[in-house]
């Protein structure tokens, strides 16, 4: 890379990975969408019922290796070959075997034969996905994010072109199953390629004699990211078991949940770019500055987008989905308030797992975990997917308080003012812009997004202004630059 500044090349990291995610959710998003609208909500229902349960009994294929790659290979490039080699072989024998188990629970549960069958194809597709991410581990270690964005941009894009032609020739559940099993393979097939060809040559080295200890090391960090997915995913699984309309209320909490989804790529930049650092420098007056400044970064950014789902819930929803998904307005506004916590959420499992103590946030997850599961096994029977939304929103919030804690304990110090105080006051302006306006609700967005920048700009710059002038400085260069 041209630059070589450790904070530029962070900051190009996080605007390369989020602009390229920028376009593969607004594509992803296209083909949800499309097979909501075209469909109804009980199919909808039931493909985010296949690919969220396939999601969740998948993660522990995985195991914590992108993240043990991502960390390890930054600090010895050297040993790519042989993390890379023997993690992917151990996550194809895992993925087999961990499918099979889903499969044999929905076929026991009494499912229809079309969702059995949609099960099977799209956890297909999660589980080729899921290989990908050691390459994408790969490419983040090397400080080449542009390469992930481009796999992400190729499959997505693919899946909402080939997914609205095949529902537009009268395709069903099962068609648009296997138009996301074929963009999986073309999206691994892209970033095989590009790691070969650009990033480096993998000289396969398989030593079965290294599994226990890959195991051993990924285990801690594996646990993070299986239980802070499945906070995340778990809650359309439980709704399908729980509730009396099963997969028909499935649809309007994913109804939701996609459009908050499509917004997590801003967390999963930051903290993709942050790992590096975090991992190679270690002294923690900078940590603590560090994490500051993503914090503050990643609400900057998440602050408005979650007021505009609580704030204009209702005409989203209206607009996006139609009447038929009127139901999915209260859950987009219990999920609309927790985009902020998911974001640090991520910074701070970043952030541990990079200075080898995962299992800290992995207890703290587990615990909102368990949690998360006992108030939804009261909630949904009763609230179905609006008792979902409110418990998930909860959970992220509990999260957040206990990841804080535990950042504090490493860096020593964290000033949460410095990282929030900024955006809560361009929020708090943002909202009382759009409440007290009487528009179109497109001139209020555009009301309330000004009154955000004017009112987070103006607090940053009289009350943090070292933090002011290097926000400006960076948007002045990557300006420039465009230009």
């Amino acid at each position: 890379m041209a630059d070589s500044s450790p904070a530029r090349s962070v900051a190009f990291n996080a605007v390369v990975r989020g602009g390229g995610e920028i376009f593969a959710k607004l594509a992803s998003l296209v083909f949800f969408l499309a097979v909501a609208r075209q469909l109804g909500e009980g199919i909808f229902g039931d493909l985010m019922f296949a690919l969220s349960f396939t999601t969740v009994m998948t993660l522990p294929s995985g195991f914590g290796t992108e993240e043990l790659i991502a960390r390890d290979v930054a600090r010895d490039p050297e040993s790519v070959h042989s993390y890379a080699s023997n993690v992917m072989l151990i996550k194809v024998v895992l993925s087999v075997v961990l499918l099979a188990l889903a499969i044999g629970i929905v076929v026991v549960a009494g499912y229809p034969a079309e969702v059995q069958l949609a099960v099977v194809i799209v956890g297909a597709s999660v589980a080729i996905e899921n290989l990908g991410r050691t390459w994408h581990a790969v490419f983040q270690a090397y400080q080449r994010m542009e390469f992930v964005s481009l796999a992400l941009i190729v499959q997505r894009v693919l899946t909402a072109a080939a997914g609205v032609a095949v529902l537009i020739a009268g395709g069903g559940l099962l068609e648009v199953s296997f138009v996301m099993l074929g963009s999986s393979i073309v999206g691994f097939t892209v970033a095989t390629a590009s790691m070969q060809r650009w990033v480096v040559a993998l000289r396969p080295s398989i030593d079965r004699k290294q599994w226990m200890g890959l195991f051993r090391a990924g285990l801690p960090i594996g646990m993070v990211a299986v239980l802070v997915t499945a906070l995340v995913k778990i809650d359309q699984t439980l709704i399908s078991f729980l509730s009396e309309n099963g997969n028909r209320e499935v649809g309007f909490y994913a109804a939701a949940f996609r459009l908050i989804e499509a917004t997590m790529f801003i967390g999963w930049a930051v903290s993709a770019a942050m790992l590096p650092w975090f991992a190679s420098d270690g002294e923690r007056d900078r940590m603590a500055g560090g994490f500051e400044l993503a914090t503050k970064a990643t609400a900057a950014v998440l602050v408005p987008v979650g007021l505009v789902f609580v704030l204009f819930a209702e005409p989203l929803i209206d607009l996006l989905y139609g009447d038929a998904y009127g139901p999915a307005v209260a859950p987009l506004r219990y999920l609309g308030a927790m985009v902020v916590f998911l974001g640090i959420n991520n910074l701070a499992a970043i952030l541990l797992v990079a200075r080898d103590r995962p299992a800290a946030f992995a207890r703290a997850a587990a615990v909102v975990l368990v949690a998360n599961i006992a108030l939804n096994v009261i909630t949904i029977p009763v609230y179905g997917a609006t008792g979902a939304a409110a418990v998930a929103a909860l959970s992220a919030f509990l999260l957040f308080a206990l990841g804080f804690r535990l950042v504090r304990s490493l860096t020593g110090r964290l000033n949460l003012g410095r990282a929030l105080a900024g955006p809560i006051a361009g929020g708090a302006l943002m909202s009382a812009t759009v409440l007290a306006a009487s528009l179109p609700p497109i001139a209020e967005v555009v009301a309330g997004s000004l009154a955000y920048v004017v009112g987070l700009a103006a607090f940053e710059r009289l009350v943090f202004p070292a933090d002011f002038k290097v926000a400006r400085g960076f948007t002045l260069r990557r300006t420039a630059r465009a230009a």
